[in-house]
């Protein structure tokens, strides 16, 4: 989450240059061990951000001007046939020109890690602001519209396509939206890295013919045009958000979810989405959609007033002094959001009278993002929740980072071992084992499926029950089973290397593995001594699971994900509650919404769910039915959920925080809050066997110890 009332400079200022500047704004963290110190003749300060492909820094140039540096990852790099369509697909991006995407100004992709440099752009991402601040209002949420169709023309009239056009890749300033990434994920899909058959992007934004494997033209960026309009008016995309094979399915064979998207956006998405891609409209076409709400002007003689309320809606507009007239011209300082806060999506302030408002001298549209960015800036700066929360004696910092994993976008995951004297932190194939007295490095493993070839990452981790065995689950679909003390892997599961293992869980006694991935829920064994791991039982391959999760008596096995062939194909997402010893579905809890994460309370009796309406519920394992659930505002989406060891908390993953709740009562107690701002998504958090400590993984790959309160 941004900082409130943070702007960024226009420009990143030089070294030792307009002092009172921050050299590094809040939103970037500081380099760690592995990160490289420099790119070519660029010097980097700090990390942007991180991806599937590689990490983003601010650099500086020699003369000291910013940029935003890709380093590609080893793993990448090492492929011939990436570095060929990487260099195709820069060469081609080089030629990108216009108003709304940031150019590529430098690459050396001969380099033992490839990167690329481009201009900086100081402003938050749309995915960013519309999480901080909620939705657009429908005008903004027009010209950003426009303006994105116009850097798309621009795009397409270079021979690119995009191919992974999201909020994420949309950046917000004063001059308007700055498209990025354009073409570059392309180079990925040739890779023996992504594994065969596999696509790179995001699949809530992909065009039905690139998930079918079909000719991907220029259409393809109009149908993420369509869902990013979706996006933009109301907080989540047009298809929905769970499960890659979930939100695929509904984009197949679904209509897009537009109800709730006010006109004119909900017409402009509609014909973005067109499952027919030559029915689908061409960037010009969008623009002209567009033209009757960008057109709309404000007079300099009126200026925006908010008052300290916690929905935009409250904004009026009034007669501007002359002193204040220069507030209008446009000079909103970059970097601000543009969106308001609060979930209201009633335009604010109301669109003047063309026909009554004289000619401007210095027009503004209003669908653009320069007069919004004035607007939130004083939000911003006026709502208590977004500055208080995170300051206040119910929060608390982390005691320690433990590591920061290399390579984090291809799975990352944490565990304690039993006697809680290590930790087990995993990334990019390879797994960590620290000390968490001292965080000492002591042992690392580099987890390879049967061909040695190196795994997709590390999605999941568990010690056994006697702390001898460390189980890896891999993105390559099989799982690792390594001797702790001898540091040396010791049994291996057969698998689909185009399935991710994304959960893995130990039975009490340490006989049975359980995973639960993209090939189902399945039971292994454990105990064998064997290298070739035993498969006992296939619970489920109609499924594709998000989090297993054994009974304390190690009886009932809890899975979460979505099954394909659902009795009613409208209720494909379940929670399933196995009978380990008859292999058989005891109870099936069907549900419309996504189910994310399972935990058995320590005496059994209940099972937390975490879902996609921010809700946890909690079951009654005996009977199957609710018996309560925890519901507090937030717009970030539900993870992981885990109980304290003396059952007493309840720890839940909310976007970049854990909060915790008193089982007693049913309340929020305290949140655990990164000391970092615009800190990383949390994936996963877990208690210390002594419930003394937690620790937490995100998805940019950093482990955290927390002191339980």
């Amino acid at each position: 989450m941004s900082q409130p009332g943070y702007v960024p400079p226009a420009v990143p200022p030089v070294r030792g240059e307009r002092p009172g500047w921050p050299t590094t704004p809040p939103s970037h963290r500081p380099l760690g061990p592995g990160d490289p110190a420099e790119a070519g003749p660029y010097r980097l300060e700090a990390v942007l951000g991180a991806g599937g492909m590689g990490r983003v820094y601010l650099g500086r140039t020699p003369a000291g001007s910013a940029v935003a540096v890709k380093v590609v990852h080893r793993e990448y790099a090492g492929d011939r046939a990436f570095r060929t369509r990487f260099e195709h697909e820069v060469a081609a991006a080089r030629r990108v020109q216009g108003l709304y995407t940031v150019p590529v100004v430098d690459a050396d992709l001969r380099a033992d890690e490839p990167w690329l440099a481009t201009a900086y752009v100081p402003g938050p991402s749309l995915q960013d602001a519309v999480a901080e601040y909620g939705p657009l209002p429908v005008d903004a949420a027009v010209g950003l519209i426009a303006r994105v169709a116009e850097a798309l023309q621009s795009i397409h009239a270079a021979d690119v396509i995009h191919r992974d056009l999201k909020p994420s890749n949309i950046l917000l300033t004063a001059e308007g939206p700055k498209v990025i990434d354009f073409g570059i994920a392309r180079a990925a899909d040739v890779t023996s890295v992504t594994g065969t058959g596999m696509l790179t992007g995001t699949p809530a934004y992909m065009a039905p013919e690139y998930i079918r494997g079909q000719t991907v033209t220029e259409a393809v960026d109009v149908f993420a045009l369509g869902v990013v309009a979706c996006f933009a008016v109301t907080g989540r995309p047009a298809f929905g958000v769970g499960s890659h094979h979930g939100v695929t399915y509904r984009i197949l064979e679904q209509a897009p979810d537009l109800d709730d998207c006010p006109e004119p956006v909900r017409t402009i998405a509609a014909g973005c989405l067109e499952k027919d891609p030559r029915r689908r409209p061409t960037p010009a076409e969008v623009i002209q959609l567009c033209l009757p709400r960008t057109r709309t002007v404000v007079s300099p003689g009126t200026r925006t007033v908010v008052s300290p309320a916690p929905g935009l809606h409250d904004a009026v507009t009034t007669p501007a002094s002359p002193a204040t007239r220069q507030e209008q011209g446009g000079g909103a300082a970059p970097g601000g959001p543009v969106a308001p806060s609060g979930s209201d999506t009633r335009p604010y302030p109301p669109s003047p009278d063309p026909h009554t408002t004289p000619a401007p001298s210095l027009p503004v549209l209003l669908g653009g993002v320069g007069i919004l960015v004035l607007v939130v800036m004083l939000v911003a700066v006026l709502l208590p929740e977004h500055s208080a929360d995170r300051d206040t004696p119910s929060s608390i910092k982390p005691v320690a980072t433990i590591t920061e994993v290399l390579h984090p976008g291809n799975g990352v995951a944490v565990a304690f071992s039993p006697d809680g004297k290590t930790i087990a932190a995993g990334g990019g194939g390879r797994v960590e084992l620290r000390d968490v007295a001292d965080r000492k490095l002591r042992a690392t493993f580099t987890q390879r499926d049967k061909s040695g070839k190196a795994v997709l990452g590390t999605p999941s981790l568990a010690f056994s029950p006697n702390g001898k065995l460390l189980a890896v689950g891999t993105g390559s679909g099989v799982v690792g089973l390594w001797d702790v003390a001898k540091r040396r892997q010791v049994g291996l599961t057969h698998g689909d290397r185009t399935k991710t293992i994304e959960s893995v869980a130990f039975s009490p006694d340490g006989k049975l593995l359980a995973t639960g991935g993209g090939d189902g829920v399945r039971l292994w064994d454990a105990d064998s001594g064997k290298e070739q791991i035993g498969e006992v039982a296939v619970l489920d391959d109609e499924a594709s699971i998000d989090h297993v999760a054994f009974s304390p008596d190690g009886r009932t096995l809890a899975s979460a994900g979505y099954n394909f062939f659902p009795p009613v194909p409208s209720e494909g997402y379940s929670v399933r509650l196995w009978d380990v010893s008859g292999r058989k579905a005891r109870k099936t809890l069907y549900d419309s919404k996504q189910i994310w994460g399972v935990a058995f309370s320590p005496d059994g009796k209940t099972l937390a769910t975490t879902d996609e309406d921010y809700t946890v519920t909690l079951l009654n394992v005996a009977s199957g039915r609710q018996e309560g659930s925890l519901v507090d505002e937030t717009d970030a989406q539900l993870r992981t959920v885990a109980f304290s060891p003396d059952g007493k908390t309840l720890a839940v993953v909310m976007g970049d925080e854990v909060w915790l709740w008193d089982m007693a009562d049913h309340k929020r107690r305290t949140s655990l809050i990164s000391d970092q701002e615009n800190a990383d998504n949390v994936k996963s958090v877990v208690f210390r066997p002594d419930g003394q400590f937690l620790a937490t993984m995100t998805y940019g790959g950093t482990a955290r110890l927390w002191k339980m309160p």
